[in-house]
């Protein structure tokens, strides 16, 4: 569920990303901050996401504290995996497989963000 959860929120991303940005010729500042934008987004996405499995941790009892969960969430999420804060043995393969969502979010990101940055590059190129 928590997987079926997070490709939902970075589809909607997604989806919004290739539906809403407009890709018109204007000035260097417009581009700029419509690149922010995009990158802002998607670290929005990511956060939410990484979010709903520290929801998870929280409301199981995996973790006891809000601040807890969610910063085990980010690390495990981002791969980081610094392992101050850790699950105990009936929660391990949950938190290692929200590295390995969040490893193909991140992938799914890194795409989403090409294919943008080539509708620019044909944009300017016109």
């Amino acid at each position: 569920m928590l997987l079926i959860i997070t490709v939902i929120i970075h589809s909607l991303w997604m989806l919004w990303i290739m539906r809403y940005v407009k890709f018109t010729r204007t000035s260097a500042f417009r581009i700029i901050l419509r690149n922010i934008l995009v990158v802002s987004t998607a670290l929005v996405a990511h956060i939410l996401e990484a979010g709903v499995f520290a929801l998870y941790y929280f409301h199981s009892g995996a973790l006891s504290t809000w601040e807890s969960s969610l910063y085990f969430s980010l690390v495990s999420y981002a791969t980081v995996g610094y392992g101050d804060v850790t699950l105990s043995g009936e929660w391990r393969l949950i938190g290692a497989s929200e590295g390995l969502v969040g490893a193909l979010m991140v992938g799914w990101s890194v795409a989403v963000l090409v294919v943008f940055l080539q509708r620019l590059r044909f944009m300017l190129d016109d």
